[in-house]
Order: C-alpha cells, then structure tokens, then sequence
C-alpha cells in the first residue's frame, strides 16, 4: 500500500463536475479561537426549496496541522462528490485532532457539526428528517457518541474500517452499514466481527460489507474492482434508506 497522500482521490471517479453544486466554508463552530467549517455537496440544478437527504462525513485522525486542511482531502471530496451523485448532499466538515483537544471535545464538534445540518437545513436545500452519519477510520469512535445521542433523528449509518463501540452502547440502532478491509488491523477487525455477530444475535438492522484484499482505507489506497464494488454497495445502502 503506497504512504498516505491526502491528495489521492477515491478509486471510483466522482460525477461530472456540472452535476454537483458546493457551498463551501461553513462556520459551525469556533474551537479555541479556531473556526470550524463544513461543505455541502449538493446535486446542481435543484432549488433551495427541493430538500435533499444529506450525510454528515467524520474523518479520521492525523496530525493536527495535516488535517487542518482535511475538507480538501481527495478522499472527502470525493464521497462528497459521489453522494450528490446520487442525489443526497454529502457534507463534509472540519473537527480537530483527538491529540490536539481530546477525545470528548471533538465528539462534542461532530455533535454540533450534525446539529448545525439540522438547524440551518432550509437555507442549505437539506432535509433534516433524512440524515445519516457515515465515519472513517478513527472517525467511527467519534461517530457512535453521536450515533447514540441521535436514536431515532437518523435514518442510518455507515462505519468504514473502525472500531464501533460495544453494542449495549448504541441504543436506538438505526440501519447500520459496516464496512471491513481484509488487510486492516486484526485487532480492529475483531472487534468489527464480535459487533455484528452480537447485532446478528439480537436480530438489528446491520450489515457488514467486506473488501477481502483491502488495506485500511482501500476507498483511496487500492485500485481495484472489489473497492469499487464496495463504495457502490455505500452508496447505495445510503441512497435506499434515505429516499425511500
């Protein structure tokens, strides 16, 4: 697997860009005198009055000063991209390392940036009823938090190769699409399976979709048809349960 290159774009190319409409830097919130931003991606041509599902993207960790400019990431950009595709809005956001400001404070970021979605969805064309999370990496422990928080407000979620938390901390399970790379951490993927077999046991709503050759974060790192194949299986587990 090639060294990270926030650079890199998603293995599956995204739309024309004539498809997609973005509204970008967004302040949602100010953080030790920083100003956190979000970016909506959004289908063109619909009006403001059209309210579209949307799904809140949270990254994963790197260095502080790397992820300062993590909203033009390749990797976001592109499942930004790809979302308003499919006729969602995808909106990607800004939090600040765990290293830099702790584990709870950035859950409390995700947890505003989800909140701002909500509250100022008539001026962005979202609709606030069809809303779903969809964490990376060590973006998926920041995300159950919120998960928790939200039982019930979101239709679904999607957790791409990392740590969900133990089951009996998710009440309220919406709809829950796990993503595993066969190459990523044993560790990590142990835990992925011990949480679906538990949800498997107790009949809830989740499913695990797997890239056997895939390394951690294949949706960039490997090029190949079994990536593709499952970014198209993410999108379309988000596009059925918030268009139906």
């Amino acid at each position: 697997m090639a060294s990270f290159d926030p650079a890199r774009p998603l293995v599956l190319p995204p739309p024309d860009p004539e498809r997609v409409e973005v509204r970008a830097g967004l302040v949602y919130v100010t953080a030790a005198g920083r100003e956190l931003a979000l970016d909506v991606y959004r289908p063109a041509g619909r009006p403001l009055t059209e309210r579209v599902p949307a799904v809140l993207l949270v990254h994963g960790e790197a260095d502080p000063a790397q992820l300062r400019g993590v909203r033009g990431w390749g990797q976001y950009t592109g499942w930004g991209r790809l979302l308003a595709g499919e006729g969602l809005a995808g909106v990607v956001f800004e939090h600040r390392a765990v290293a830099e400001a702790g584990f709870e404070a950035v859950v409390a970021e995700v947890d505003q940036a989800l909140a701002t979605v909500r509250e100022r969805a008539g001026e962005l064309g979202l609709d606030p009823d069809r809303l779903a999370l969809a964490g990376f990496s060590a973006g998926v422990p920041l995300s159950v938090p919120v998960l928790a928080a939200a039982a019930g407000r979101l239709r679904a979620a999607v957790l791409c190769y990392g740590p969900p938390a133990d089951l009996d901390q998710v009440p309220g399970l919406p709809p829950l699409l796990l993503v595993r790379a066969g190459r990523d951490d044993r560790e990590l993927n142990q835990h992925i399976d011990r949480f679906v077999a538990a949800a498997a046991d107790r009949g809830l709503p989740v499913e695990l979709v797997h890239q056997p050759d895939g390394h951690h974060a294949f949706d960039v790192a490997d090029d190949s048809d079994a990536s593709r194949a499952v970014i198209r299986r993410v999108l379309e587990f988000l596009r059925d349960r918030l268009t139906a």
